[in-house]
């Protein structure tokens, strides 16, 4: 249910077009989750996507194993345990439970969903418009209205969540708990990150007496880290300006915040830089003889700019779990009805890709 906006780009990236061979009536019902109804066209719109998800999915996990995804069948593997197709229709009619859960909450709540149908109107237009989406959706039976409904839905998935866990919400994370899961999960550093691919010995050889150099230099106190850092990319030291001097700014324009594995932030080399003391600087040996990179630890929590950057990122990250608790322990209470006459029609293995996508 969650992350629906992002599967957006992840399915483009996966194909770049796809169809259903069947047809179905307009406005069919197609599956009926309490009192509210899913039309065919939604429905296979969020068919479109799950099954989008679980191509990702498949190939992140043999990527993980090491094996080749060059040319994956999709339908000979599992997820979960469970056979590709299965797992598709499954999600599917999960997600559109939790679906009709949420905008049913939204209701008893009494919560304005107005602004988030109206941004949902503009996103739409936005992704159908420039992104192919009106020839790719429109082949699989989904008109524009349908998408456009699919993403508002989205929209009153993040203002439940607001409702319940957000800063005013019923069950507000504490800003302890953002700062404890920023503090845990997150690094602040600058980095010099130097690449060796196609370096000869002589050159990977230079650049690392450049980067002793720098080491040098800044455990001396001689040179601050951004006049190395601009130095090495070969620009002048910027001043800063109006914007970078707001509060919405970070105090170090040049620190990267990295996560562990865990985040959207997750940096192959977070475990070293994270063991690291605030202010210390060192050189990290990258994997294989891939590079180095210079590095000063600092202390995100340091700079405000983080925990109100990535509130929403932390707020989620802190209360997903609960707030998916409250959100299948309602769907039980719903009662749910799938007209497999209007479903049926929709199977997993007549999405047609592209002989490049095969």
């Amino acid at each position: 249910m969650k992350n629906i906006k992002r599967l957006l780009a992840l399915v483009l990236i996966i194909c770049l077009c796809m169809s259903f061979a069947a047809c179905h009536k307009k406005n069919e019902t197609a599956v009926k989750v309490g009192k509210i109804e899913f039309s065919s066209g939604y429905y296979a719109c969020v068919l479109f996507f799950t099954d989008g998800q679980a191509r990702s999915k498949v190939s992140a996990e043999l990527e993980e194993k090491g094996e080749d995804t060059s040319d994956i069948d999709y339908y000979k593997q599992k997820i979960d345990g469970k056979s590709y197709t299965k797992w598709v229709k499954e999600e599917t009619l999960n997600t559109i439970k939790k679906i009709a859960a949420v905008k049913l909450l939204c209701e008893e709540a009494k919560l304005d969903v107005s602004e988030a149908k109206s941004q949902a109107q503009t996103y739409a237009d936005y992704y159908w418009d420039n992104y192919g989406y009106s020839a790719v959706l429109t082949q699989n039976g989904v008109s524009k209205e349908t998408f456009t409904e699919y993403m508002a839905d989205a929209d009153c998935e993040s203002i439940y969540f607001d409702h319940i866990f957000g800063a005013e919400g019923e069950k507000a994370v504490s800003e302890d708990a953002l700062k404890d899961y920023l503090s845990k999960n997150y690094a602040l550093a600058d980095m010099i990150d130097v690449d060796f691919t196609d370096m000869e010995d002589e050159e990977k050889a230079q650049k690392t007496e450049q980067l002793n150099g720098y080491l040098e230099e800044l455990n001396k106190g001689k040179r601050s880290f951004e006049e190395i850092y601009y130095e090495y990319g070969g620009e002048e030291p910027k001043e800063a300006s109006e914007t970078e001097q707001a509060e919405d700014a970070p105090m170090d324009s040049i620190a990267t915040l990295i996560g562990n594995s865990d985040t959207p932030s997750a940096n192959d080399y977070f475990d070293e830089i994270y063991a690291m003391k605030d202010g210390e600087v060192k050189i990290i040996d990258k994997k294989d003889d891939a590079g180095k990179i210079l590095v000063l630890k600092k202390d995100a929590l340091a700079d405000p700019y983080y925990l109100k950057s990535y509130d929403n990122t932390l707020r989620h990250a802190v209360a997903d779990e609960d707030f998916d608790k409250i959100i299948e322990d309602y769907v039980k209470t719903l009662k749910f009805k799938e007209n497999t006459y209007a479903t049926k029609i929709f199977k997993v293995k007549n999405i047609y890709y592209p002989e490049t996508q095969q």
